[in-house]
């Protein structure tokens, strides 16, 4: 069966090098960007700390997807080098994982399949533990104050990963296991697969919730929290829940980054790249619906990659630095889209709800002159404004 799939994703992967890492990070972003139309788009949540969420499920993988590994190996009795103290952790690491870990799952196919469904189902409980965190002194506050709030988040997590070693190693960073060694074809082939599975897995769940009651709800919260609070609906813990389960399919993101990059360090997971650029893909395609978050994560991805790919020849007709190429599109994008595509380029539909005439509803025409309407009626059922009977004529 595994050669089989490698015979057909090796033709695929000797077309072009561009379209796996399009596909790769299409995947990662899309995640992203969904997760964030669920919380804002449909619910009014703005989280400007996503880079939270993906953060946690990369430091799910380093911290504890390694550790476990290296318990797994060390049991089957593969000498491993010393991992207990921070110092044995981060610059025995390398060999452990290159050398020894790497050559241990590569006859494993079973082992590396289980230790990614590990890390995915550990991530999405991480995920929606921060989110909960998170959520207790901001969920409360406004959405500007609730902005800055997370953004503040996103840096705090960064400074964690930084200055704990038995995290990411520290500003060094920390290899992760390849869980796919087992494959003998192209990994970045088979991670693009699974992360665009990912994807999908993740569509159907946020396309469910979004066309039930539930997602009706979080409509209304969105347009006025007031009006749905004032019927006796808790618009905090709704919003909690909002924000902890997307926090939860974030982190799914996070993992794959790691094992993609086969290395976890703070700076891989920037604020701009994992807060900004995700709000760009939403406003750009339009917030509200899953097709707009699509079209605006594959404009930018591909606009991304293609940069990066052939940046060396763009910078020949530029008059300043390749790196600023990426912000000023960023912030050029952003200006534009807001002046002539507010509601991004592809609009939120309007809500229906099946069973209801809405045209009848639009066109019925309302009696407004009561003096009329009170001719109309018998005299001894005639009623005034304020609701009492009058007293028939004949009385």
């Amino acid at each position: 069966m595994i050669d089989i799939i490698g015979l057909l994703v090796g033709e695929i992967s000797g077309t072009s090098r561009l379209i796996v890492d399009i596909a790769i990070y299409f995947g990662l972003f899309v995640i992203v960007a969904m997760a964030l139309n669920f919380q804002y788009g449909n619910a009014g949540v703005p989280n400007m700390g996503c880079a939270v969420q993906v953060i946690a499920g990369g430091f799910t993988v380093s911290a504890i997807t390694t550790r476990v590994t290296f318990m797994i190996v060390q049991a089957a009795g593969v000498e491993l080098r010393p991992f207990t103290s921070d110092f044995d952790w981060v610059y025995n690491n390398q060999y452990n994982v290159s050398v020894l870990t790497n050559s241990f799952i590569e006859t494993r196919m079973l082992l590396g399949i289980s230790l990614l469904l590990f890390s995915l189902g550990v991530a999405l409980v991480m995920g929606a533990a921060i989110g909960y965190i998170i959520s207790l002194p901001a969920i409360r506050l406004r959405s500007t104050y609730l902005m800055i709030t997370l953004i503040t988040m996103a840096d705090a997590s960064q400074i964690f990963g930084r200055n704990i070693p038995a995290i990411t190693g520290g500003t060094l960073g920390i290899f992760v296991p390849n869980v796919f060694a087992w494959y003998p074809g192209d990994r970045g082939v088979l991670l693009a697969v699974i992360t665009l599975f990912i994807g999908l897995i993740a569509f159907f769940i946020f396309k469910t919730m979004l066309n039930s009651p539930y997602g009706r709800l979080m409509r209304a919260i969105r347009e006025n929290d007031i009006t749905v609070g004032s019927v006796g609906k808790n618009v905090v813990g709704i919003r909690r829940n909002i924000l902890m389960f997307a926090s939860g399919i974030t982190a799914l993101s996070g993992v794959m980054v790691a094992f993609y990059y086969s290395y976890v360090v703070d700076n891989a997971f920037q604020r701009a790249d994992w807060t900004y650029w995700p709000w760009l893909m939403l406003i750009l395609g339009g917030p509200g619906n899953n097709a707009g978050t699509f079209l605006g994560t594959a404009l930018i991805i591909g606009l991304r990659r293609g940069i990066i790919v052939y940046k060396w020849y763009l910078e020949q007709y530029l008059f300043f630095p390749i790196a600023y190429v990426e912000s000023l599109i960023l912030g050029v994008l952003l200006i534009l889209v807001i002046i002539f595509r507010p509601r991004g380029l592809i609009p939120e539909k309007l809500l229906y709800i099946p069973g209801i005439n809405y045209r009848k509803m639009v066109k019925e025409e309302a009696t407004i002159d009561w003096r009329e309407a009170k001719k109309a009626e018998p005299k001894t059922n005639r009623f005034k404004f304020w609701g009492k009977k009058e007293r028939s004529e004949s009385e």
